[in-house]
């Protein structure tokens, strides 16, 4: 956490770089209406109270975008890289006080943790629907249907057992939530962290079964894992974030392994 705001009278001013903030520059490049920056407001303090959120209305004085990434799939979101200079905020923008930020981030990202499994989720079963048909419908110059070949057919068994269990898992996970069970936050790293690495391998898995014609973007499945492919990388990435967040659980002192298990 490199960006940091300092206070000065009865503003903060804001210095230092940002980037895959979806948007925060807007399409004209002067900021967006509103940017919520993470921030050090306590250059002295330990992590847990030296980040801070601030709210920045835009459009701001010193937001300098340097360039829209070029991303692998999601070829319509806008994900900026972009230099914060001098950029200033009123006193009371603060959200939750001083110290509060990683906090915030944290529950900030719980719920859209298991939002990933969703989406994984969704991918799969778009490129299921598409590599079943092929399978019911294509000879490939052969007598039969290749659904009819045991390996086409187990391939697409397994990736619909795959959909499933991530389908169940963000499920529960998004019912912990709105109850806001105590299991809810590692079945949202789980669910993250399982349902986006699945997805990547099913739809690899399910364009084998369909051959080298989907790999031409005329067919849905390039396209389609192109987009997963973001999925354990983005909103914390899954071995950097997630799986220490999950870590960090199991060597908590009195972490219950069955607390997960009751808590939707």
């Amino acid at each position: 956490m490199r960006t940091t705001a300092k206070l000065e009278a009865d503003q903060w001013v804001i210095n230092g770089a940002k980037q895959w903030v979806s948007s925060a520059t807007g399409w004209g490049g002067k900021g967006a209406d509103l940017i919520c920056v993470v921030c050090r407001t306590d250059p002295t303090a330990p992590p847990d109270k030296a980040i801070s959120v601030v709210a920045v209305e835009g459009p701001a004085d010193g937001i300098v975008l340097e360039r829209a990434l070029e991303s692998v799939g999601h070829r319509a979101h806008l994900t900026p890289r972009f230099k914060i200079v001098g950029v200033r905020a009123r006193k009371d923008n603060i959200i939750g006080g001083p110290g509060a930020g990683l906090q915030l981030v944290e529950g900030a990202f719980t719920g859209t943790a298991a939002l990933v499994g969703v989406f994984g989720a969704a991918l799969m079963r778009a490129a299921f629907d598409f590599a079943l048909n092929f399978a019911r419908t294509e000879r490939r110059g052969g007598a039969v249907p290749i659904i009819e070949h045991q390996a086409v057919g187990y391939a697409l068994a397994d990736a619909k057992t795959a959909i499933e269990a991530t389908r169940a898992l963000s499920w529960r996970a998004c019912a912990a939530l709105d109850a806001q069970a105590p299991g809810a936050f590692e079945l949202s790293l789980q669910a993250k962290i399982f349902g986006s690495e699945t997805a990547v391998r099913v739809i690899t898995d399910l364009m084998r079964v369909v051959g080298i014609d989907s790999y031409d973007h005329q067919l849905p499945l390039a396209g389609l894992l192109q987009d997963a492919l973001a999925y354990p990388l983005f909103d914390g990435g899954n071995m950097g974030v997630r799986r220490r967040q999950l870590h960090g659980l199991l060597m908590g002192e009195g972490y219950d392994p069955l607390t997960a298990f009751g808590a939707a």
